[in-house]
């Protein structure tokens, strides 16, 4: 590789110009769309840093994993940035990162011309080897940061943010399992938001879907970091609280009803009013479909009587099946 470190070392050196060249190649295959939401800071301070990371590696001896260090293919894993928030797949990534290695073979092609075709050819097997690494571990983050996107897609609510039905079901069946190991204590807090088909009725859906998403930070604010707030469909949202009483949960019933009612804004200026269901478990059962139930008559007893947080019928614990008889 000695003849060949003179070009890589200038090819080093106009790094700034060859991301320039790159990022032409990645804009010729954008959107319009993509172009303008290219993190075009990020990029300026990226590509520079990884075509150094590349050429250095080209032209140091031993295996190219040995030849980029965790900072360097932590760069290289960054390139994922580029197709962040598009409708683009890991093999849309690859292709962006083989631009580079056009990119470079061009440059050392001109570097070199015709003066030694055996170096230019060891040289470019070795930059096929490099780019494959770099590809590696920016497809791998790409598929990483995918795999997390997805997962949040499939266990929260995408209008409040708050943990969908699926998720809650899934953490109250963990708390159970929980309590018949450990006897620890946990509340169930069925809540339902008065006036949202007024709200949508006098100033339509956008006007609603902000007084839910309001409600939303109001019990996000109110709960702690190892409570469950989820929406369980329109106007209703439920919280799990592991390791509180009935006595507990009401005392945090309370607290959600203040602040629903001072951090919600409706068009027309009234407050905005909740009534809340409680139960706990074991004081109402250790089913999880009992549990939910019962929180909802509670829930439902709070509406009627115009109460915000009414505590559910311990007498009325049992299964799924008694509950609903």
């Amino acid at each position: 590789m000695t003849a060949i470190k003179g070009p890589l070392a200038r090819l080093e050196r106009s790094r700034e110009e060859l991301a320039k060249a790159w990022l032409v190649r990645l804009i010729e295959r954008a959107s319009l769309d993509e172009i303008r939401d290219l993190p075009t800071e990020r990029i300026a301070r990226e590509l520079p840093e990884l075509i150094s990371d590349v050429v250095q590696a080209v032209a140091a001896n031993g295996r190219v994993e040995h030849e980029l260090s965790p900072e360097q293919l932590g760069r290289a894993s960054a390139l994922a940035v580029l197709r962040e928030g598009r409708e683009a797949s890991a093999a849309d990534l690859a292709r962006d990162i083989a631009a580079l290695q056009i990119v470079l073979v061009r440059a050392l092609r001109e570097e070199l011309g015709d003066e030694d075709l055996e170096a230019f050819a060891l040289a470019v097997e070795r930059l096929a080897e490099v780019v494959g690494v770099v590809q590696a571990a920016a497809v791998e983050e790409h598929v990483r940061s995918r795999s997390k996107e997805l997962e949040a897609e499939a266990n929260t609510d995408p209008l409040t943010g708050l943990y969908n039905v699926r998720y809650l079901q899934r953490q109250i069946a963990l708390l159970l399992d929980v309590y018949k190991r450990y006897q620890h204590p946990f509340a169930v807090l069925v809540m339902d938001i008065d006036g949202l088909k007024r709200i949508n009725d006098a100033h339509g859906h956008a006007a609603g879907d902000r007084m839910l998403m309001q409600v939303a930070m109001s019990i996000r604010r109110s709960v702690r970091s190892v409570d469950t707030p989820a929406r369980l469909g329109g106007d209703e949202f439920c919280v799990l609280a592991p390791n509180q009483d009935a006595g507990h949960g009401a005392a945090l019933g309370g607290r959600l009803s203040s602040a629903i009612a001072e951090g919600v804004a409706v068009p027309d200026g009234t407050a905005v009013g909740v009534s809340i269901g409680i139960v706990a478990c074991p004081e109402h059962g250790d089913e999880p479909e009992a549990l939910l139930e019962l929180a909802d008559r509670a829930m439902y007893k709070a509406k009627a009587s115009g109460e915000d947080v009414v505590l559910g019928d311990a007498e009325g614990a049992g299964t799924a099946e008694e509950v609903r008889r």
